[in-house]
């Protein structure tokens, strides 16, 4: 008789295709960093982020893939107004920037007084004409390893004599969850490309 839990057991006939499987897997994951992300990240894990950034009360947010060398991070997504102007163009160098130290430590930072941290990189920050004051940023996982990061952040003016308020280890650990959430929508997705199954299916 079923004690009311839900119990799946493992199909020994799957078992010889999961080194398969998980190698496309990976081979699709890597294919994201080289250009197909926008196609790949539907409006479902779109709104999933954005409501992520809102809730923690970030302006805007980033989605940062690493390259195939693991030299550096390139944006995929940023749901800014002026995501166009750097999104697939910018590289963020892995020798420096307070987002590269994620990469290194694998450890997320909540840091609020960002123009005052010398590990920050201001490259981007002059070219789009405005300062980062507060930042969050968390390892982002997918497909059985550390495939980039994703950063929050709060902007303001270059000129500008106050800073926004920064982020609380609360607004750190929203943003967490929505990146959990997120990776498992991703890894959904890779493995019905890796299936070649229909969504549903």
């Amino acid at each position: 008789m079923s004690d009311g839990r839900f119990t799946v057991l493992g199909d020994e006939r799957l078992s010889a295709l999961r080194v398969v499987v998980a190698a496309r897997m990976k081979e699709a994951a890597q294919m994201l960093a080289e250009g197909s992300f926008d196609e790949f990240f539907d409006r479902p894990m779109r709104l999933l982020l954005e409501d992520g950034l809102a809730r923690c009360g970030a302006h805007e947010g980033t989605v940062w893939l690493l390259d195939r060398e693991r030299t550096s991070l390139l944006p995929r997504f940023n749901n800014g107004p002026n995501a166009a102007s750097f999104v697939g163009s910018f590289r963020q160098t892995l020798r420096a920037g307070m987002i590269s130290m994620v990469v290194a430590t694998e450890q997320p930072i909540c840091e609020n007084e960002v123009q005052r941290n010398q590990q920050q990189d201001k490259t981007l920050d002059r070219q789009l004409g405005l300062a980062t004051s507060a930042m969050l940023a968390i390892p982002f996982y997918f497909a059985g390893e550390l495939r980039g990061v994703i950063s929050a952040v709060k902007l303001k003016a270059p000129d500008a004599a106050f800073d926004p308020a920064g982020f609380s280890p609360d607004d750190l650990r929203v943003l967490q969850f929505a990146a959990s959430i997120l990776t498992r929508l991703i890894e959904y997705e890779l493995l019905n490309l890796a299936l070649s199954l229909d969504h549903g299916a």
